[in-house]
């Protein structure tokens, strides 16, 4: 690597830490106030248990082992949707409470940001929680379950955007700028049958957080792998209201990233119709929601994004498609297998509160149900149900018919008689 690309990544690197510490660290003003709010990543996947899936979330860049790591005044929520619109679906909130967590559930996806829905259930955090409705809960610490060269990105992104070079020698540093690897992560973990979901879902996660009496603010969203921080350039007061947006189409912010991965796009030269190239990428990313068709294998690719696995390198597809790539961009940083395992909650815990206990499960009771006969989807699609309870009447009516007919031929070849 050139000097002049060393000196760059030195004085970048401490940048780097500040605000790559996690997949999606302090990109808005009220994150970096309130960092037990931050949401850095957000995966979606198949559960290695049948017929089940899985909704997992890291929070707090500032994390340290062995500490309470969320916030006891604030809602984590994970927004479910049937369609784009997100005007059907159901939401997921989490709240903290006495070392415990409780879990709600309301029938939209968006509602307001004071409010959780019905509470489910609720348990101790460092437990894995086994409710009799078939859900899994596990709250706690973590390694951080993103990986990447922060310290290439950031020089990679500023030689870009600021100087309109296309340099990927800026990833040379390699796993000396994985300062991804480095930190811990707060975790909410659950793993839902799939009966409570429809067949195909759009997601993002948010928080909210009460900062006065009666003044609740949203802090973050999370869909997509470093939206804010790729897309967005170095807009920080756009960051913010994107941070506090749903799943919305805001034009400011849109023109905002075309305008970026335009530069991008450009830079690389690798696309000859840029503008096409944009309209078909915009389509995937903005809003900033994922989908996921349930019961099928996660995979967040150059070609689709369905859901993300852990496993994944997302920030070397991410790379690639801002820059009009056709294959990922290695950014010379390899995903440590080792920080997950095959099974519920498939990150892994390192809290001691965990590791020494000797019942790691407990059994919850729900406090309430969620309202399956009120949903607005249906796993199985509806005329099923009606052709089993209509069978029986079919059944009779044709031989009814049958009968009919006979006895007309039977009439008829009497009177010729």
């Amino acid at each position: 690597m050139k000097i002049k690309n060393r000196i760059i990544v030195l004085l970048l690197a401490p940048i780097a830490l500040f605000f790559l510490t996690a997949g999606h660290h302090f990109e808005t003003d009220l994150a970096k106030k309130y960092p037990e709010m931050d949401l850095l990543d957000l995966f979606v996947f198949k559960s290695t248990e049948s017929n089940k899936t899985v909704f997992l979330a890291d929070i707090n860049p500032k994390s340290k082992k062995d500490s309470f790591n969320f916030s006891s005044k604030g809602i984590y929520k994970f927004h479910i949707a049937k369609n784009k619109e997100f005007d059907k679906g159901q939401l997921f909130s989490f709240t903290f409470k006495n070392n415990e967590v409780q879990m709600y559930w309301d029938d939209q996806p968006e509602n307001s940001l004071h409010e959780t829905g019905t509470l489910i259930a609720e348990g101790p955090i460092n437990r894995v929680l086994e409710l009799d409705n078939g859900i899994k809960i596990w709250t706690g610490t973590t390694h951080d379950n993103f990986q990447g060269n922060a310290v290439g990105a950031e020089a990679f992104k500023h030689k870009v955007l600021e100087k309109k070079e296309y340099d990927l020698s800026t990833f040379d540093v390699g796993e000396k700028g994985n300062f991804f690897g480095k930190g811990n992560a707060a975790v909410i973990v659950f793993e839902i049958p799939n009966e409570f979901l429809p067949e195909d879902i759009f997601y993002y996660a948010s928080t909210s957080l009460e900062e006065e009496p009666g003044h609740w603010h949203q802090v973050n969203h999370i869909a997509n792998v470093l939206f804010p921080h790729f897309y967005m350039g170095y807009d920080d007061k756009l960051r913010s209201k994107y941070g506090s947006q749903g799943a919305v189409v805001d034009e400011e912010i849109k023109q905002n990233v075309i305008e970026n991965l335009s530069n991008y796009v450009n830079a690389a030269g690798i696309q000859k119709d840029t503008d096409a190239y944009l309209k078909q990428l915009m389509e995937r990313i903005y809003p900033d929601i994922v989908p996921y068709k349930i019961g099928t294998k996660a995979h967040y690719g150059m070609e689709k994004f369905n859901g993300r696995p852990l496993h994944e390198d997302a920030m070397n597809v991410t790379l690639g498609l801002m820059v009009g790539s056709e294959t990922p961009i290695d950014d010379e940083v390899v995903i440590k297998l080792e920080r997950y395992q095959p099974n519920f909650p498939y990150t892994i815990p390192i809290d001691k509160a965990y590791i020494d206990a000797l019942d790691k499960r407990v059994k919850v009771v729900t406090v309430n149900a969620i309202k399956e006969n009120e949903k607005n989807y249906e796993y199985l699609p509806q005329k099923d149900a009606n052709e089993l309870e209509g069978e029986p009447f079919n059944i009779w009516s044709y031989i009814l018919i049958g009968m009919v007919v006979l006895f007309g031929v039977f009439i008829l070849f009497s009177k010729k008689k």
